[in-house]
């Protein structure tokens, strides 16, 4: 998305003012208005630079309401504005890493570029930046299948970084690696954050991963998803993906996010 010819610094970009969205899937046969409440009447707004996960029982919306934010699915009701305006660049990481297996790892960033406007040769050199700063420009040339999975995810961020978003929308994107890679990349990320001061809005089922990343977690209720609270997390940045889980008083917020989630329907065994 283009952002626009005004150079100007908005002091508002990569806010995110939420309002009273509620989403409704359509039933075969039927009219929108009377489909499936995914999500109900959530209200929630983000401050520029800042950290939000949302977190809630599967089934509860969370990636619906993420993809409302994003624009791919409708609204039933509400409203979703960023701050410096409808044509505030959105970069979108999903679970899976989503990369064109016949393209490189530049290519699949420089198609992003091209769908996006930018001549062949500066998304060619954008492409190369990109690479090298998240530590692969000896892989430029590799497809995905020759990739590992930690590789693929850091080119399926640099995708989205070659937007220059100011707001990253993050779906699960570090649940399908295992736990190595996962702090790996997840410290990856934290760098870049910390060089860049994006806002982040991350969807996670994973309650320790929440409070290590976000300076907010949101709570959502089971479905139709409402939000049921928020917790503030006031652990000292930078933070590391793995350790910070050892520092005093990360223990009691992850209780506090978890005593906050709707209560099991299903029995134990």
């Amino acid at each position: 998305m283009s952002s626009g010819t005004d150079n100007r610094v908005d002091a508002s970009r990569g806010s995110l003012a939420v309002t009273g969205v509620s989403v409704r899937y359509p039933q075969r046969g039927t009219r929108q208005t009377s489909g499936v409440l995914a999500v109900s009447d959530i209200s929630f707004s983000v401050a520029p630079g800042e950290f939000v996960a949302i977190v809630g029982p599967s089934g509860c919306g969370k990636s619906t309401l993420l993809k409302a934010i994003a624009g791919l699915v409708p609204l039933a009701s509400g409203s979703v504005a960023f701050g410096g305006g409808p044509e505030t660049r959105v970069g979108f990481v999903f679970q899976t890493d989503a990369l064109l297996p016949w393209n490189t790892a530049s290519g699949n960033i420089e198609l992003a570029l091209r769908l996006a406007g930018a001549p062949a040769a500066a998304a060619r050199e954008r492409a190369k930046a990109l690479l090298a700063r998240i530590g692969l420009a000896h892989a430029a040339d590799l497809f995905p299948p020759q990739l590992s999975g930690g590789m693929r995810k850091r080119v399926a961020i640099a995708r989205a970084l070659a937007y220059d978003p100011a707001i990253f929308l993050m779906d699960e994107s570090f649940s399908a690696l295992d736990a190595q890679t996962r702090i790996q990349v997840g410290n990856f990320f934290l760098n870049l954050l910390a060089q860049s001061q994006q806002t982040v809005v991350f969807v996670t089922h994973d309650i320790e991963e929440a409070v290590a990343l976000a300076d907010r977690v949101l709570v959502m209720s089971r479905g139709p998803g409402r939000i049921e609270c928020e917790i503030p997390v006031p652990l000292p940045r930078p933070r590391d993906y793995h350790a910070t889980r050892f520092v005093a008083g990360f223990g009691d917020l992850q209780q506090r996010v978890w005593n906050a989630l709707p209560a099991s329907s299903e029995p134990m065994p």
